[in-house]
Parts: structure tokens; C-alpha cells; sequence
């Protein structure tokens, strides 16, 4: 019954079956693995398109479960968080230097997303404040791909469902 009424929002023919235009209409999904330093996305009828990632310290860790794209803002100026580390530090207007890049898109459950970063070299290391960190053509591109509602799921450990091995393998 959910399968149908999906199809019949979004003006699909009513099979009640998870067919290909069901699949596609549903649109991007995005995975993250933190032991990987991997993000994917998975979009119905596209190759895999899989990006390094950088993400929290021990002390500042990026959250794992299920989230959904809530913003996308282009050109972002970086607040500092509510953190000892980042008292009496100023906002970071957009431009170089910027420490989210050119892109932010903000997930659920906070002040945590996915942008990109200043700092290229931390890529493939536990280097942010929760946030998870890309390259700047890397996000540009997630950004253009992704739209809010977009489901997220972050996975912290190496996952053994056969389902997900396909993204890190």
C-alpha cells in the first residue's frame, strides 16, 4: 500500500511494486562510513559515485545513524560552535579561508552536515568538530546531486551486511 500511494504522488503507474521509475523517483541516498572515511551516494539507475571524507575527533565525534538533508546553503560563513576551543573566535565569512568551503548541507539532529573545508590535507583522518569534511569539488558536486529530504545514514564501524559491502568494497 505505501509503494502504491508513493507511485500515485508522484504520478507513477500503480504497479504496488518497488520497479525501476519507483526506485528512481525516490531519489539519492547517501552513506557515510567513518572507518572507511568514505561517503557514497547511491542514486537509482547511476553508477556508485563514492568521495573521501574527513570526520570527528575522539573528543568532538561525528554522530551515527539516520538523518536527512535539511539545508543546503552555498558560499556558507562558518559560526563558531558552542565549544571551550572556539571561545572568543570570529564568525568566518564565505570566501578562502572559509573553514566549511563553498558548500554546507546541514543534517538533522544539529549543528552537524556535510561540507567542504580549507584544510584539504585532513581528508582521510578523525580532523573535525563532528562535521563531516570533503573536498571542495568533491561537496560542490554532492551538493548539485542531493536535495533536502535526502535521506543520510552514518555507519561508525567496518558494517558486514552483504547489502552495504557493495559501498566499500
Amino acid at each position: 500500500m505505501a509503494v502504491e500511494a508513493f507511485q500515485k504522488r508522484e504520478g507513477l503507474a500503480l504497479s504496488g511494486l518497488a520497479d525501476r521509475a519507483t526506485l528512481i523517483a525516490l531519489g539519492p541516498r547517501v552513506y557515510i562510513s567513518l572507518a572507511h572515511f568514505s561517503l557514497v551516494l547511491d542514486e537509482p539507475g547511476v553508477p556508485l559515485r563514492r568521495f573521501p571524507i574527513a570526520h570527528g575527533t575522539d573528543q568532538y565525534p561525528t554522530p551515527t545513524g539516520s538523518f536527512t538533508v535539511i539545508e543546503k546553503v552555498p558560499d556558507p560563513t562558518w559560526l563558531p560552535p558552542d565549544s571551550p576551543w572556539a571561545e572568543g573566535v570570529e564568525p568566518v565569512p564565505p570566501g578562502p579561508g572559509n573553514p566549511l568551503g563553498t558548500r554546507w548541507i546541514g543534517l538533522t539532529g544539529g549543528m552537524v552536515g556535510i561540507h567542504g573545508t580549507s584544510s584539504p590535507g585532513s581528508i582521510g583522518s578523525r580532523a573535525s568538530h563532528g562535521c563531516v569534511r570533503m573536498y571542495v569539488s568533491d561537496v560542490e558536486r554532492l551538493y548539485e546531486m542531493v536535495k533536502v529530504g535526502t535521506p543520510v545514514t552514518i555507519f561508525g564501524g567496518w558494517e558486514s551486511s552483504k547489502e552495504l559491502q557493495k559501498y566499500w568494497n
